[in-house]
């Protein structure tokens, strides 16, 4: 069963809790190895740098998820992109933790939510990394009810295949679209909301890598 984790809370496999980063309890300390982490996703992870190229830009999760322990592996992303141009290029990382951030831009190129599902399993298979973190999409403020079922997919999908679904957009949203501040147009977080993700999704890999 899928576990959604928030970082201080010792959370095993079937806890459903929001991810979130530190928390009164403190902050997670750097691990004793560094953490590998890979990552596939759209222009909410490429942002302003070029992940295929191991360059992260200020405005990615990753500049801020890849911090204090926690090192970027390799991975792609690309703006615009659907699960099956993430699929289609899919190459095996050696990594400890793999985060899928994907599914936003399929309902405009017409994928279903079964295709998407289908398309993120065969990543998985393909990059050959055991540890895997599923990612909610953003808030679309302009159909909320767009990102809301896709979320569903990808949950459903985590529960089913064994991984961990991670909603970091909790940090950013307010009811179902982005919170003030937190986008620059309704569908890209900003930099502050790009850090808020990053945070969350680091303390979730630091969790997964620790089990």
């Amino acid at each position: 069963m899928a576990a959604v984790l928030l970082t201080a809370c010792g959370a095993g496999p079937g806890a459903v809790v929001p991810a979130a980063g530190p928390t009164s309890q403190g902050p997670l300390l750097p691990p004793a190895e560094e953490v590998r982490l890979a990552a596939y996703g759209d222009s909410i992870t490429q942002a302003d740098g070029d992940v295929p190229a191991g360059e992260l830009g200020a405005g990615s999760w990753l500049s801020t998820a890849a911090t204090d322990g926690v090192v970027f592996a390799g991975g792609w992303a690309r703006g615009g992109a659907t699960t099956a141009d993430m699929l289609a290029a899919a190459e095996p990382v050696d990594a400890d933790v793999l985060v899928v951030l994907a599914g936003t831009n399929d309902p405009g190129a017409g994928l279903s939510g079964e295709q998407t599902a289908a398309n993120i399993r065969a990543l998985v298979d393909r990059v050959g990394v055991a540890q895997v973190v599923v990612s909610a999409v953003p808030p679309r403020d302009a159909a909320p009810e767009v990102a809301v079922a896709t979320n569903e997919v990808l949950a459903d999908l985590a529960e089913q295949a064994g991984w961990v679904f991670a909603d970091p957009m909790a940090g950013v949203r307010e009811g179902d679209r982005f919170a003030p501040g937190m986008s620059t147009d309704g569908l890209h977080p900003t930099g502050a909301g790009a850090a808020v993700i990053g945070s969350a999704l680091r303390s979730t890999v630091l969790e997964v890598a620790a089990r």
